[in-house]
């Protein structure tokens, strides 16, 4: 420890308020040399003394457009004493300097080319480094920002954009979240969304991809940072290879990354705060230092993994998991799984084991959830089935940005068994107050934002729009009313995939007709794999119609033979269940994964293309290919989706949604670009690869 050299200076008290009037007296403090202080209230005494601070002020809690001059400026003198979450522990108050903040608005404005057109949607507080970063780096671009009263709020925000009011939006991966399970209540304005900015919550590269999917025109990135070190990495989500997705992206300017031999995170830069004070005494951090953070990690061809925080590791039997990416995975298998947590319990067998918190809205998805957190466990080698034991809790504790606070939860006594029914979502997210009486509204629950973000998207569903003031209605009349709104539904179910008890070649062509139709279309070879392989694909089926099944045995026993064959040398699977149409070219040879459910007549294959399944949750969800579709190299075309006829996937184009007709796709994931010009384009040309 040393002295802390700030200790005399003077300070003033900001009361954290997320409002356009905070963010004003913070930056004009920041504009006049003020050393600003973000308390939690105006007698935050713990703050207050480990600072000095004698002077407080409050700002109003408005909310609306902040518009203001702000021109971020360098500088060794002390700018503000933010405090960090506690999410592990103490909370740290952490000393930034004017080339701390200034450092990351100008590699901030680089990384996401910021303009003064920028209008933005700040989804998180801006009074925390995020939400707080985000304002100055729009307001020093000249744009303005936008503080929601009630935080991230999907309706207000689907009428800003339709209004043409905002065209920047700023969340946590959670939030995120929330929006892509609510797409379908959006249209054509998330097309307005030019500028978006990701925390640092561990994401999947699923969501990104979906996400990119759904803001087409968006410049998306997402960071890596700390309140000690905000931003120490970024990450273009809307044009990253997919292989990069997994990850948060790379250093950028003077800032370095490294791992030490702990496995954690150590970070390097201009951004790095002067030092930090943890309630034992103040520690300085030198410029040219490391400094180790809290968090595991790893680096790959330069881009930063974020492995969740060190001291959240669940030791199973010397076997580490994340509980980061625990929660992650069950998000990704169950989409609208609603709010769960996932931390470290002592197992007398084991050391630790999983201890799954639930609210009332996952609780109906108990066993789900177990069985999802089993499965993942064992690809990371741990037969964890009997390692997990569940808790249920009425809410679980997060920091404004959503990160759960598992030192706050202690290890609460076994409450009756979670409910695995329920009516409906929004039975499913009021769950705990069913048994209450008529009068109790969702107001009455004091609920987190997660959970009334939830119940908004449950009830416009149900209801087609929500009701004034839906929060103070008895729950038990909302209930009423969605039931009544609601006709019973069965969800729609994916198509079965064709059993294979059939001949599916076209049945216009006799087989050998077949044959020299597939020879001509590829290449007149008859040493081209194409061909090959496809005649293969047309034997399996052709024996198909030989009656009765005793005959057929050694036909079937030769095409396996066969078929299995053309996957060692060729490189190229595609199983007789597949239905393939006419003049089916398949161009060249190696990395053809072909697990369509169909492909029509007059359609070019080539190298490194998969055609399949976009997830184990559903294997019937193959890919439908239309007539002369033209596949580039490397392309990637999964799920229950159709290409429209006449369409050109690029190389290396990643497709997860229907593409209509004559479409031109390029990109990851794929962008309709164009339309095809050369539309109904003759057999011959397909042949010609024209």
């Amino acid at each position: 420890m040393t002295t802390n050299p700030f200790a005399n200076l003077e300070t003033e008290g900001v009361v954290a308020v997320n409002s356009p009037a905070y963010l004003r007296h913070m930056l004009t403090n920041l504009m006049r040399g003020v050393v600003s202080v973000p308390l939690r209230d105006a007698k935050d005494t713990d703050r207050l003394a480990r600072t000095g601070t004698t002077q407080v002020v409050t700002p109003d809690p408005d909310h609306g457009w902040l518009g203001m001059d702000f021109t971020s400026r360098g500088g060794a003198d002390l700018a503000q004493i933010s405090f960090t979450s506690g999410t592990e522990g103490a909370a740290k108050a952490v000393y930034l300097s004017h080339d701390n903040l200034h450092d990351v608005v100008t590699r901030l404005s680089d990384a996401m080319s910021l303009t003064h057109e920028i209008r933005e949607y700040v989804g998180v507080p801006v009074y925390h480094s995020f939400g707080y970063g985000r304002a100055r780096a729009v307001l020093n671009a000249g744009g303005q920002c936008y503080i929601p009263q009630a935080g991230f709020d999907l309706t207000e925000i689907r009428r800003m954009l339709r209004a043409g009011e905002i065209n920047a939006i700023s969340a946590v991966p959670s939030l995120w979240r929330i929006l892509l399970q609510a797409r379908d209540l959006f249209g054509a304005e998330l097309q307005a969304v030019r500028w978006v900015e990701i925390g640092s919550q561990y994401m999947p590269p699923e969501d990104k991809i979906a996400l990119r999917t759904a803001l087409p025109n968006a410049r998306i990135v997402q960071h890596y940072g700390l309140t000690e070190a905000s931003r120490s990495s970024f990450l273009q989500i809307d044009n990253a290879p997919v292989a990069a997705l997994a990850s948060v992206g790379r250093a950028t300017a003077d800032v370095q990354l490294r791992i030490n031999d702990r496995g954690r995170i150590e970070i390097r830069g201009a951004h790095v705060a002067q030092g930090i004070d943890d309630g034992t005494g103040y520690r300085a951090l030198a410029r040219d230092s490391w400094f180790e953070t809290g968090d595991r990690g790893r680096i790959a061809d330069g881009l930063l993994y974020f492995d969740g925080r060190a001291d959240d590791v669940i030791n199973v039997s010397g076997i580490k998991l994340s509980p980061d990416l625990i929660e992650a995975h069950v998000h990704q298998q169950l989409p609208q799984v609603g709010d769960f947590g996932v931390m470290r319990c002592p197992d007398a067998q084991r050391g630790e084991g999983i201890l799954l918190m639930l609210t009332p809205s996952a609780a109906p998805k108990k066993h789900d959830i177990v069985q999802i957190i089993a499965d993942y466990a064992s690809t990371q080698g741990v037969a964890a089935r009997d390692a997990i034991t569940v808790r249920q809790v009425a809410t679980l504790p997060r920091t404004a940005t959503g990160k759960l606070q598992r030192k706050a939860l202690a290890d609460p006594a076994t409450p009756p068994p979670a409910s695995d029914g329920g009516a409906g979502q929004i039975r499913d997210l009021v769950a705990a107050a069913l048994p209450m009486d008529d009068a109790t509204s969702f107001a009455d629950l004091e609920p987190d934002s997660l959970t009334h973000l939830q119940m908004t998207i449950a009830l416009e569903r149900a209801l087609g729009e929500l009701p004034a003031h839906w929060e103070n209605i008895p729950l038990n009349t909302l209930i009423a009313q969605a039931d009544a709104a609601t006709p019973p539904q069965t969800p729609p179910q994916t198509p079965p995939l064709p059993q294979g008890d059939r001949n599916m070649n076209p049945p216009d062509l006799s087989f050998w007709q077949l044959v020299r139709e597939d020879f001509r279309t590829n290449d007149a070879s008859l040493m081209h794999q194409g061909f090959l392989m496809l005649l293969v694909h047309r034997f399996g089926n052709w024996r198909m119609d030989v009656r009765p099944r005793l005959l057929r045995i050694p036909l079937t026993l030769i095409y396996r033979v066969l078929n299995k064959l053309t996957q060692f040398v060729f490189g190229m699977k595609l199983d007789y269940t597949v239905k393939v149409g006419r003049r089916v070219k398949l161009e060249h040879f190696g990395g053809m994964i072909l697990g369509a459910r169909a492909i029509g007549d007059d359609v070019i294959l080539r190298q490194n293309t998969t055609l399949g399944i976009r997830s184990t949750a559903d294997v019937r969800a193959k890919p439908v290919l239309g007539n002369r579709v033209d596949v580039g190299a490397g392309a990637v075309i999964v799920g229950n989706i159709t290409i429209g006829d006449n369409s050109i996937i690029g190389a290396n184009t990643v497709v997860f949604s229907n593409i209509p007709a004559n479409s031109v796709v390029m990109g990851v994931p794929g962008k309709i670009i164009g339309t095809n010009p050369r539309q109904n384009p003759s057999p011959l040309q397909i042949e010609k690869g024209g």
